[in-house]
Parts: C-alpha cells; structure tokens; sequence
C-alpha cells in the first residue's frame, strides 16, 4: 500500500478544485481502474458503503451513472457524460442526484502523467457553476473521503 496522499487545492479566483496524487502502477492500469466497470465498483466509494456502476460507456460521447448504497440502506445517486477519454485525459461530467435540485452539475478534466518509474501522477480538476458549488463541495467531506477511495484505488491496482 502506498502512503501518496491526494493534494487539494482551491482556487481562489475562479470556481475549481484541483487534486493531484501519485499512484505507485502505470498509467495503463491507472486508465482501466478508472474506466472499466468491474475495477471501478471496487473503489470508488467509501469505507461500509458499496458501489454499483449501472451504466459505464467510457468513450467519447458515452455516459456513465452509478449508484452507491449505505450501511443503513440509503442510496446515492451520481451521474454524468464523457466528452473526451484518452490514456492520458478523461473530461466528463458529474452531477449528483441527491441534492433536490438539479443543475450542480461540474466538468471534471482528470490528466494522467506518465513518470516513467512504474508510477502515475493523477491531477483532476473540477470547475463548478458556482463558487458557493465548489465551496459546498469542500465543505462536504469530499477530502476524506476522496483519501479514502484513493486508498481503495491502491488497492485494486496492486491487485491487477
């Protein structure tokens, strides 16, 4: 398991959160962690929760929507459209379906760097509608919890 933690950072002129991490695997393995459905029910959600991914069309054009559960039962709904999947960048969108309002809706440009040692750098960054959209985020828990899925990551690329 590696100890890389994400960086995030907010700009503070402008409506983005950038986060950067490094993963010990190549950036192959990286992209397919981050586009094939049975690699990515394994990570992305949180510690006693589980993810379903309903639908995963990782290409140019495609969409995606996926569905995590709770301990309690509760659901959480998350979707989104891909306008660019290539080994190195992926641009999509991402909204959440539990807020009561649609229309918080960001764009997320994830750039993955090859380091040449077997390592990756990813640096994602999401631009929101708002200021007040990004400020929520943050506020949201969405560091520790993006710690914590990274830390999942880890462990299904050291299992490919």
């Amino acid at each position: 398991m590696t100890t890389n933690k994400a960086q995030v950072k907010a700009d503070p002129a402008g409506q983005n959160i950038i986060v950067e991490r490094v993963f010990n695997a190549p950036r192959d393995k990286v992209f397919a962690a981050m586009t094939q459905k049975d690699k990515l029910e394994r990570w992305w959600t949180g510690p006693g929760y589980t993810n379903r991914v309903e639908h995963l069309d990782a290409r140019d054009g495609g969409s995606w929507k996926f569905v995590q559960s709770g301990p309690n039962g509760e659901q959480f709904s998350f979707h989104g459209s891909f306008h660019l999947v290539t080994p190195e960048m992926t641009i999509q969108t991402f909204e959440f379906d539990g807020l009561g309002e649609p229309g918080h809706v960001s764009l997320q440009k994830s750039e993955l760097f090859d380091l040449g040692d077997g390592r990756t750098r990813l640096v994602a960054t999401s631009t929101f509608m708002s200021a007040a959209d990004r400020d929520g985020m943050l506020h949201s828990n969405m560091e520790e919890g993006m710690q914590m899925t990274y830390e999942a990551l880890d462990q299904v690329l050291a299992s490919m």
